[in-house]
Order: structure tokens, then C-alpha cells, then sequence
């Protein structure tokens, strides 16, 4: 648990909005590790009660409307 705690400290939350290709790049490998960590630890409750609480607020705001 500690390894996709630390991967969603460092994760780039707005990667995707990047006019920068390196930045985009380097958040979607990001993402992919903490997506592939995430199915490691068998993708549990509390292991997606830890992405949310790592995800910025104004992300999961936007989230909820979308």
C-alpha cells in the first residue's frame, strides 16, 4: 500500500490538460503505475478509498458533475 501511496503523492492530477507533450507523457506512465498497483493490490475498497483521498478536490468535484 505504501508503494501506490507514494505513486499518487508524486501523480501529476492535471496531466491531461499539458500543453507540454513530455508532461502528458510522463503523467499518463504515471497513471498507468498507479492503475497497475492498484490491480496488484486486488483494486479493494480501501485501496479506492486511497485514490480519492489523494485526487485533488477540484478534480473529484469535476468528476461528480461530469
Amino acid at each position: 500500500m505504501q508503494t501506490l501511496n507514494n505513486l499518487l503523492k508524486n501523480h501529476d492530477w492535471t496531466y491531461s490538460r499539458s500543453e507540454d507533450h513530455s508532461r502528458w507523457l510522463n503523467g499518463l506512465a504515471s497513471e498507468e503505475a498507479i492503475q497497475d498497483e492498484m490491480n496488484r493490490l486486488g483494486n479493494t475498497q480501501e485501496v479506492k478509498d486511497l485514490y480519492n483521498s489523494k485526487m485533488p478536490e477540484s478534480l473529484r468535484n469535476t468528476l461528480k458533475i461530469a
